[in-house]
């Protein structure tokens, strides 16, 4: 066993009024001398103090003890040999050694076998057991619920806050007694509460404890009362104790004292000083306890009561998230004030309604998939074996998806409202982000009013962890995949299928806006303005003259000849036979625009014809449909402009519009169903694989749009009336700064891979504002986007997505005009990742960081185009570009830092963070589970930003860090993932964290995660 000698040495000179029992006792041990041999009866002088049993070698030894016996596990027994008289024994478990000892008297040795029996911890813990059970079935409670003052109870305030205290004081001390070795204490005070005429005192709170002081300034402020108020004859406990040791919880009292609300309020400036009296009623120092009112406008209703509004913070945070707890503290200013500190934590409604909504939008997606496959009509043998693997696996797509969509609708109302920690390797859940929650700092300086707010989103890794790490994680299955695509020459594309997914959404946006035009076109007919009508028409030809240059592509030209060459060869067939109307409903994707039944204009309608024409004729065709309308609308304007034709105007048009529609549809649908074959031939060796990929590229997907509409469905609310960042949205988008604190090392490396995917993802994505008038949910609405997802690692079987944030009539009238009217807000993601646990120092030492490295250095160079695109277009935000903390220098740092080859440097998250402040970017922070790593990096970045923007005193930080990190709503994220209220390191591993990612003493421990 381990121990401490000279603490053991020092308990054992105490006075002897502090042990249980002392006296002379013979005991057998070995003689003294070398000649002496055999063991014999000595005297010894013995002193007893808990379950330490100390022997001297005389009652007159001055110095040390010569032993001790450590009394557990052992059993105390008469001697049956009595080798002396009034002798006895220990024995201990698991030795054959006995320990004999003899006393003076039968009397004298009764006492002490009494005295030793009742020693051990095993005896006391069952006498307390005994206790507890009598107390229980007299008072019907259980008095240890509430035993380990360290660990918020369930029933303590201070546990888990929904609502905002009515009243709150703050904790002082001063003159506390030094111990024994004259060591400071580490002080800790347990609040506890009772409303007469209630006769149990119950355990209301507790602050933080102080390392080495005897006059603390607490940091942890203790409420009370909430929205209905506090009742004032509240009568409180304050028992201050000395830690002497956080890990195991051991202490001390130095002393108590009690006191009502009423008179800290009734007080001088709300300020009342006491007395603490130790248990034997001595003076044990001062206690100052100062309180005030959350309501500046609350005042006693009565004598016993005070009453409050309900907090606004608090009531704008519930309309997003569930179980909002807080934290409330009180820190000094460099210049001697006072900040008022709120801890907000939450969990975000969208985590479930988010993967919900994508695996609606995915099953639909791959019946479509499967729909253009089929109408790709018949195939020769080798790529009809293909489309039907195709086929087969797209369908299991489908059952797949849609029995996790099951699954979230089942669990949703049976478990928490989020994915803790510990579940995220179940498959039913697989879509939803972990442990996503919102951890909100508010602050406030009492003198100068001077307030802030800043939010973090926090989860686990985007991760497929229920598909593990056997053949890496997202990029290297990419990137395997890419290398068996064909090399695009004609336009510079490193692939085919990524010039593909560009001409897809550029095809299928142009298509969409020309539909637009003809639209507008035949609606300015009605209105009969001939200027008017010209410029309508001007705009429809420019699109349709766009899109036909898209189709002229190579690539298309080069692809229809492949599909058509893959079809089987069939017999010509009269086309005079087959001649029918084009129906009026024809639309993109529909089975009758399929290759084998293609329409072509006959000269007078259009006809079915089973020969393909060539696909130059088909842009030819829709080329002169344009000049068609366009010559209709230069005679209707020049010769038919009398009041009287210009109401025919629309009925002369619409035959022409409606031909322009009709050869839009055949355009498009060909060259939608080329690219459809292209994607069957790029992948015909690596089907499987396409879709192992798909799989696991949708469930780390999910996660991290979840995770980005709630970061922004946040930053939107708070800053509605921020005229700046609002034109910032429209003008250059907004910036989603992703931190992680993962290692490259073992499954971590797959971790950050699937994280870099998933946030390149990201920028698929754009937002709408739109006023709504419905009250029933202020969630928003998901829609795909005409575009695919595009970049390094494209994929034609997933448009972009475009979210739909619902905003009332108040707070849409606030937007710019460009965002009232639709204006999409793009997302410019940026990822920046740095290890920091004993993993990463093997991966620094004998590893490779490389991935680590190419991470940071993409983002600075994203990061930095998004500062320079924000200068240009919307203006400097720097006033001094001579500051330190000026974004023009942190770029310059930024650059640097990553560059700079330098073990675990977190000064490249702290710089990024900084930048997406200033940036009024969207923050986020993750590691494996968003636990503990996530809650060392969140609680450091808090408190560094007290004291950059709000002049935390210097010598406050560490303790204010500390503070955060052990009474702070972190610790409340601990026991929800795990049901242990401590963070999962060990301390050998946070021998290998930078110091200041370490967790307080006695806040981790060995935990499940």
């Amino acid at each position: 066993m381990r121990f401490n000698s000279k603490e053991l040495c020092h308990l054992a000179l105490e006075p002897e009024e502090k042990f249980d029992r002392i006296g002379h006792l013979w005991m057998k041990d070995k003689q003294d001398g070398i000649f002496k041999k055999g063991e014999v009866f000595m005297e010894r002088w013995f002193k007893l103090r808990g379950n330490l049993l100390f022997y001297f070698k005389s009652k007159e030894s001055s110095g040390d003890p010569i032993g001790l016996f450590v009394l557990e596990r052992c059993a105390v027994e008469l001697d049956l040999n009595e080798e002396r008289p009034f002798s006895f024994v220990l024995v201990f478990e698991g030795e054959e050694k006995m320990q004999h000892l003899a006393a003076q008297s039968e009397r004298d040795r009764d006492a002490w076998i009494q005295a030793l029996h009742i020693a051990s911890y095993e005896c006391l813990q069952m006498q307390v057991q005994s206790l507890r059970e009598q107390i229980r079935s007299k008072t019907g409670q259980d008095p240890m619920t509430m035993a380990d003052s360290l660990e918020p109870s369930s029933n303590s305030r201070h546990a888990s806050v929904s609502e905002e205290a009515a009243l709150e004081i703050c904790i002082a001390c001063d003159g506390l007694p030094v111990d024994s070795m004259n060591l400071p204490p580490n002080p800790f005070v347990v609040v506890s509460t009772i409303l007469p005429p209630q006769q149990t005192w119950v355990q209301h709170s507790h602050t933080e404890i102080v390392e080495k002081s005897v006059s603390p300034q607490f940091l942890t402020t203790i409420g009370f009362g909430d929205s209905r108020g506090v009742d004032l004859i509240t009568r409180v406990r304050l028992t201050v104790h000395n830690v002497t040791e956080r890990m195991t919880g051991t202490m001390t009292q130095i002393g108590e004292v009690i006191f009502t609300l009423t008179d800290v309020l009734s007080a001088p400036n709300s300020r009342l000083r006491l007395r603490l009296v130790s248990q034997d009623y001595r003076n044990a120092g001062c206690v100052t306890v100062m309180a005030w009112a959350n309501d500046k406008n609350a005042s006693p209703e009565s004598q016993n009561l005070m009453e409050r509004r309900p907090s606004k913070r608090l009531e704008m945070l519930k309309t997003l998230y569930e179980n909002v707890v807080s934290k409330s503290f009180r820190f000094e200013t460099t210049d001697g004030e006072n900040l008022a500190v709120y801890e907000y934590m939450g969990e975000s409604k969208l985590s479930f309604y988010i993967p919900q909504k994508l695996l609606k939008l995915w099953i639909e997606e791959e019946k479509l998939k499967i729909e253009e496959l089929q109408n790709l009509g018949e195939l020769n043998a080798a790529h009809e074996s293909d489309r039907m693997t195709w086929i087969t696996l797209a369908g299991t797509s489908v059952m797949i998806y849609t029995d996790s969509l099951y699954g979230l609708d089942a669990y949703i109302g049976e478990g928490p409202s989020f994915k803790p920690s510990a579940k995220k390797a179940d498959k039913d859940l697989e879509f939803v982000p972990t442990n996503l929650h919102l951890h909100r700092l508010w602050v406030q300086n009492e003198a100068t009013g001077k307030s802030g707010c800043f939010d973090t989103i926090t989860s686990g890794a985007f991760t497929a962890y229920a598909h593990k790490y056997r053949n890496g994680g997202m990029k290297r299955l990419l990137q395997q995949q890419r290398e068996s695509y064909s090399v695009d020459r004609s336009s510079g594309q490193s692939n085919k299928l990524s010039r593909g997914a560009e001409i897809v959404s550029d095809i299928r946006s142009l298509k969409e806006e020309c539909v637009k035009r003809c639209d507008v076109l035949c609606h300015t007919a009605m209105q009969g303005s001939g200027a008017e009508l010209k410029r309508s028409m001007a705009v429809l030809t420019d699109k349709v003259r766009q899109l036909i240059e898209v189709c002229n592509d190579p690539l298309l030209d080069e692809t229809d000849k492949l599909y058509q060459e893959a079809k089987p060869d069939t017999p010509p067939v009269n086309t005079t036979s087959g001649r029918q109307s084009v129906p009026a409903n024809m639309s993109i994707g529909q089975p009758e625009l399929s290759p084998e039944k293609t329409w072509r204009w006959s000269g007078n309608e259009f006809v079915k014809s089973p020969t393909i024409e060539p696909w130059e004729l088909t842009r030819l065709n829709t080329d002169a449909a344009l000049v068609c309308i366009q010559t209709k609308v230069e005679d209707l304007t020049v010769r038919k402009n009398s009041p009287a034709d210009q109401t025919m105007w629309l009925d002369d048009l619409n035959p022409a519009v409606f031909k322009l529609k009709s050869f839009l549809e055949v355009l498009t649908g060909r060259a939608l169903t080329a690219i459809t074959f292209l994607t069957l031939v790029e992948n015909r060796d690596n089907i499987p694989l396409l879709h192992t990929v798909k799989y696991r590229r949708d469930v780390i997907f999910s996660h991290a749009v979840a995770t980005l509409v709630a970061g922004f469905l946040t930053k939107l609310r708070h800053s509605i009336t921020d005229e700046q960042f609002l034109r910032q949205l429209w003008k250059v988008g907004v910036l989603a700064e992703f931190e992680g604190l993962l290692s490259c090392h073992g499954d971590e490396i797959g971790m950050i891979e699937d994280m870099m995917v998933a946030v390149q993802d990201l920028s698929s994505i754009s937002f709408r504002l739109e006023e709504t008038s419905s009250v029933e949910s202020d969630l928003p609405r998901i829609i795909p986007s005409s575009s695919t997802r595009q970049g390094y690692y494209p994929d034609v079987s997933r448009s972009g997505l475009i979210i739909k944030v619902p905003l009332s009539a108040g707070m849409a009238q606030l937007l710019p005009p460009e965002l009232q009217r639709g204006h999409l807000i793009k997302v410019i993601p940026v990822f920046f990742n740095v290890g920091i646990n004993e993993q990463a120092t093997l991966a620094e030492r004998f590893g490779d960081t490389s991935l680590q490295e190419e991470v940071n250095v993409e983002a600075t160079s994203m990061l930095q185009l998004y500062y320079q695109t924000y200068v240009e277009l919307v203006g400097d935000p720097d006033t001094d570009k001579t500051q330190a903390d000026s974004l023009e220098n942190l770029s310059r740092r930024l650059y640097y830092d990553v560059m700079t080859k330098k073990s675990k440097n977190v000064e490249i998250l702290w710089i990024a963070a900084e930048m997406s402040r200033k940036l009024n970017g969207l923050r986020f922070t993750c590691c494996k589970s968003g636990k503990d790593r996530t809650s060392m990096g969140v609680t450091l970045e808090q408190t560094q930003i007290l004291q950059q923007e709000h002049n935390l005193a210097s010598h406050v930080f560490t303790q204010a860090l500390d503070c955060f990190r052990s009474e702070g709503v972190r610790r409340d994220n601990t026991f929800k993932n795990t049901g242990v209220r401590k963070y999962a390191f060990n301390s050998l591993q946070l021998l290998s964290v930078p110091k200041l990612y370490r967790p307080p003493h006695g806040t981790f421990g060995n935990v499940q995660t």
